[in-house]
């Protein structure tokens, strides 16, 4: 009895093997695109994944070849064009990279980061503003699948604030635009005014941003809205003292409203800054408007004023010292650095 039930186990797993074969030759005939699509699919993955080994290793030229190998077995893999893209454009070739970002989203629509990028290089790069400001709009609109396990993932900020910076990208390329329409015309001034909105926006997703708040301030300041821009640069600065560019621009700012002592402060916290980056021509450009900022204090009787107050520029000799590029006060016991930088004047400027 035990022999029978042998032979008929083995006969049934005989007739179950030889079933499968049939199923899989079957399958084969059927089927033969399917199965020649995933044979290239393996070796695609493999080489991206050589390639993705070369990216981080830094061996460039080998992603690059790697990487195009993998896509012509697999033209889908949106990582791997994406990646060749991000290589074109430590390249400087810009339309390869766009080619390459592109193709990267033809396949894969939501791949977010991608598309940012690609609207950099169009605006940046390119100067092509329409084009990049529709691929901005396009991660605005989008709606990704947001997961969120506690604890464990959760891509519900990461959404949020990539709607911040397509925002924040989207008025550079606005304003990239106005500065190519010519200045003061109503197109230049229509871009300017969508640039501001776009920060704006921006604002809501990217809180206590430095760059939207410095960015924000400059486009107030080209339309003229100086109380405004006043008030944007000071929260700019408050945010980051130590960015020279925002220190730079309120004190033009602040020339133009003839708010010259408050300037001639600023000015100097720009000298103090562009000292540490060790910027020469810089630095003797803004000496040259300092004498004409004391020039006009002069002009208007304030002798005593210039006479009593502490140059803010002898900080830079005597009680400020420089690592890595930071400005960092000698003797942190007597004072901050940052404190000194900052914007103390900023409620002046509060919206009424």
């Amino acid at each position: 009895m035990d022999l029978i039930i042998k032979l008929l186990k083995l006969k049934i797993t005989k007739a179950i093997f030889i079933i499968l074969m049939i199923a899989f030759a079957a399958s084969l005939y059927f089927y033969k695109d399917w199965y020649i699509r995933q044979y290239h699919k393996c070796i695609g993955f493999y080489y991206v994944n050589k390639g993705d080994r070369a990216f981080r290793l830094r061996k460039y030229q080998k992603a690059i070849n790697y990487y195009k190998t993998g896509l012509k077995h697999y033209p889908g893999h949106s990582g791997a064009s994406c990646n060749l893209g991000n290589i074109y454009v430590s390249f400087e070739n810009y339309e390869e990279a766009v080619n390459a970002y592109e193709n990267a989203l033809k396949h894969s629509p939501d791949y977010i980061d991608c598309r940012i990028d690609l609207g950099i290089i169009l605006s940046e790069k390119m100067s092509d503003f329409d084009k990049a400001i529709q691929e901005y709009g396009r991660v605005i609109d989008s709606s990704p699948f947001t997961v969120n396990i506690p604890f464990v993932y959760n891509n519900k900020k990461t959404t949020s604030i990539n709607k911040g910076i397509a925002y924040y990208n989207m008025g550079l390329a606005y304003r990239g635009k106005a500065v190519y329409m010519g200045d003061r015309t109503y197109a230049a001034v229509k871009n300017l005014k969508q640039a501001r909105d776009s920060y704006l926006k921006a604002r809501k997703y990217l809180k206590n941003n430095y760059d939207n708040t410095y960015n924000l301030a400059l486009t107030n300041h080209l339309l003229g809205d100086y109380h405004v821009a006043a008030k944007e640069y000071c929260d700019a600065i408050n945010l980051n003292p130590e960015r020279y560019e925002a220190h730079y621009n309120f004190a033009l700012l602040l020339r133009a409203m003839n708010r010259n002592k408050e300037a001639l402060t600023e000015f100097e916290k720009t000298i103090i800054l562009l000292d540490s980056e060790g910027n020469l021509e810089k630095n003797k450009y803004v000496f040259g408007i300092i004498r004409e900022i004391k020039g006009r204090i002069l002009s208007e009787g304030n002798y005593d004023y210039l006479k009593n107050r502490v140059d803010f520029t002898s900080l830079s000799q005597d009680d400020i010292t420089y690592s890595k590029g930071k400005v960092l006060a000698k003797n942190q016991k007597e004072y901050n650095i940052k404190d000194l930088l900052k914007c103390t004047y900023n409620q002046e400027f509060e919206e009424i």
